[in-house]
C-alpha cells in the first residue's frame, strides 16, 4: 500500500509556497527492470519524485532546497524551452529540467537518474522515440559521471549493468556490445555477470524492450 501526504514547500528561488504530493510510505512487489525501475506499487509514485514551482518553474526533488546557480539556469532559454517541449510528456520535461540543473551544479549522478526517470515517464506515456532520446542522454551522462570518478550506484558493477541497458534500449547496440566486452571481465558480482550475459543475447537480437531481473534469473537456470 502507498500512503501519500500533502506538504507545503517554499520555493528556494522565488519564495512562492505551494502544495506537493509526497510519499509517506510505499512498497514494491515483484521484479525490478534492468534499469533499476522498481515494480508496483512504488513504480506508480514516479510523479512524486520531482517538484515544479508553479511560479518560476524551478524543478527539483525538493524545491525548498537551493541548488548552485539554479536561478540563472531556470531563467535560461534552454531550461524554459525544455519545460514546455511538446516532444516529451509533461512529467518527462520536469525530470529533464531537473537534469539540466543537476548537470549545471556538477551533480552528474543526480542528472543521470533524472534523465533515466524522464525515460520512465516517456515509457508510461508510450512515447518510444522520446524515451530512447532520454536514455541515450542518460548513458552519456553516466559516462560523464564516471569520468569524474562518480558512481551512480553503491552496488559494485550496477553502473555497468545500467549503462548497458540504457545503450541497448536507446538502440545503440554496438555501444552496448562494446561496453559488455570491455567491462564484463572486471565484474565481481555474479548477478551482474548474469545480467550482462542476458544483455548480450538481447543485443544480438536488437531487442530494445524492457526486461526484468526475474528474466535474468530464469535465463541463468
Amino acid at each position: 500500500m502507498t500512503t501519500l501526504i500533502q506538504q507545503t514547500q517554499r520555493c528556494s528561488i522565488c519564495g512562492s509556497e505551494s502544495e506537493y504530493t509526497c510519499v509517506a510510505s510505499t512498497n514494491a512487489f515483484g521484479s525490478a527492470d534492468l534499469d533499476a525501475r522498481p515494480p508496483e506499487m512504488m513504480r506508480s509514485t514516479l510523479y512524486t519524485e520531482v517538484q515544479q514551482c508553479p511560479s518560476c518553474g524551478y524543478c527539483a526533488s525538493d524545491v525548498s532546497k537551493p541548488r548552485p546557480d539554479a536561478a540563472d539556469v531556470v531563467s535560461s532559454g534552454e531550461y524554459q524551452i525544455q519545460l514546455i517541449d511538446p516532444a516529451f510528456p509533461n512529467l518527462a520535461n520536469l525530470f529533464l529540467c531537473r537534469a539540466i540543473i543537476d548537470q549545471a551544479s556538477g551533480d552528474y549522478v543526480a542528472a543521470t537518474w533524472a534523465l533515466i526517470k524522464a525515460a520512465w515517464a516517456c515509457d508510461d506515456s508510450d512515447r518510444v522515440g522520446p524515451a530512447m532520446a532520454c536514455r541515450t542522454r542518460a548513458a552519456d551522462m553516466l559516462l560523464r559521471a564516471e569520468q569524474h570518478a562518480l558512481s551512480i550506484s553503491a552496488e559494485e558493477g550496477a553502473g555497468t549493468a545500467i549503462l548497458v541497458d540504457l545503450l541497448r534500449r536507446s538502440g545503440r547496440m554496438e555501444d552496448a556490445r562494446k561496453a559488455i566486452a570491455e567491462r564484463r571481465s572486471g565484474v565481481v558480482a555474479e548477478i551482474i555477470r548474469h545480467i550482462l550475459d542476458y544483455q548480450s543475447v538481447l543485443v544480438a537480437y536488437s531487442d530494445t524492450a524492457s526486461h526484468t531481473i526475474a528474466e535474468v534469473l530464469r535465463f541463468g537456470e
